[in-house]
């Protein structure tokens, strides 16, 4: 399951990378840098954000024991 997640996260820095290049994102509608630029970057890093987080385990197998 661990390799899942990081496959989603390689997704959304990919959604990302796009997201710089169009000059646009998707939140509930297409938001555009040039007419909203602080509603455009509070996007962009919202997806950063949970791309990061899924490189990071949050579960319980800290430890496994032979």
């Amino acid at each position: 399951m661990d390799n899942f997640w990081r496959v989603v996260g390689v997704l959304l820095l990919g959604w990302v990378a796009w997201d710089l290049y169009a000059g646009y994102t998707l939140l509930h509608d297409v938001i555009y840098k040039e007419t909203d630029p602080t509603l455009y970057w509070t996007g962009v890093s919202i997806w950063l954000a949970l791309a990061i987080s899924c490189f990071f385990s949050w579960g319980g197998d800290l430890l496994e024991e032979d």
